[in-house]
């Protein structure tokens, strides 16, 4: 990401300028999906969780992430360069694909140094467990529910129940 753009998405940030004002540069000659997809990818490559927190605020203000985004969030939530999981878990609860079972778990059950031991990461991995509702992640649940940290126990039980009872309706 070159530093126009940082400036550009700062200004966006700060409502200096208007989203339509941004999307006028942004777009250039391209679309500006395939443009968000050129960034997000070098971002992950050089591991830059600064500018990584720009191009997610410019996704989710455009609703630019899409399936085609799963693998590499499905990667991103498991890395420990960047402070954006809990933004990825939410993402990955919406589009409930089995692909991002093992990531949600191995997220959830990470200690990421600068949560300073917080459950809210692994209880939003839960939760995206639980809406993602297939064998796989049921098996995930049931794993987390064996948890000694009583929040994450607690969460684990909830969804492993409420979706073992749906098996049955």
């Amino acid at each position: 990401m070159n530093q126009v753009l940082r400036i550009l998405i700062k200004k966006l940030i700060g409502d200096e300028i208007t989203a339509n004002e941004f999307l006028d540069w942004f777009k250039g000659n391209k679309d500006i999906a395939g443009n968000f997809d050129q960034l997000l990818e070098g971002i992950c490559r050089e591991k830059n969780k600064n500018d990584l927190g720009l191009i997610f605020y410019v996704g989710f203000t455009f609703d630019l992430f899409k399936e085609r985004h799963l693998e590499i969030l499905n990667q991103l939530i498991t890395e420990s360069w960047h402070k954006a999981h809990e933004d990825i878990a939410g993402l990955l609860q919406y589009f409930k694909s089995n692909t991002s079972v093992e990531s949600l778990y191995r997220a959830a059950t990470t200690e990421f140094k600068y949560l300073h031991y917080t459950t809210a990461l692994a209880v939003k991995c839960i939760w995206a467990l639980g809406d993602i509702n297939t064998p796989e992640s049921q098996e995930k649940l049931k794993l987390l529910s064996q948890s000694n940290v009583t929040e994450i126990k607690k969460n684990a039980v909830y969804q492993y129940q409420r979706n073992a009872n749906s098996y049955f309706r």
